[in-house]
């Protein structure tokens, strides 16, 4: 199986904007609080604090969508300093109730074995494509 930027949702989906069972954003906050040795927030990295520094100089019509972005939202993971990026995006989206990942390199069996916990968590499946359910067996398959 092929993984690319693996989903977490309480059902699986061929169109993300049916999902119907939503996750909680309060177990998502909880999860990443208690993961902060491997997740950041946006808003605790050096980006983040200058964006909300410097929020006075964003257009109006734009910064409801950034503070948005920047109330535990989106956790990040696996900083380089070579890039100078974090590679592991994982994003709360609250109009769908789903979770989305961006994985800025090759995802590894313990990148599934973290968001196979989250999903655990939330009472979720780990999803490609929306459709496959990523299970403790396709993990263990892995290299």
């Amino acid at each position: 199986m092929k993984i690319s930027d693996p989903w977490i949702a309480k059902e699986t989906f061929s169109n993300v904007s049916k999902v119907e069972k939503k996750l909680s954003y309060s177990r998502w906050i909880e999860f990443i609080e208690t993961r902060k040795d491997y997740f950041t927030w946006l808003e605790d990295t050096e980006e983040g604090k200058t964006t909300l520094a410097n929020l006075n100089e964003v257009p109006e019509s734009f910064r409801t969508k950034i503070l948005k972005a920047h109330d535990r939202m989106k956790a990040l993971a696996e900083f380089s300093p070579e890039k100078g990026y974090f590679e592991v995006i994982v994003q709360f989206n609250e109009r769908l109730g789903v979770i989305g990942t961006t994985f800025q390199k090759e995802i590894k069996k313990h990148h599934l074995e973290v968001l196979f916990k989250m999903a655990e968590y939330l009472d979720a499946y780990v999803l490609n494509n929306g459709t496959q359910i990523i299970d403790r067996d396709v993990i263990s398959g892995l290299s």
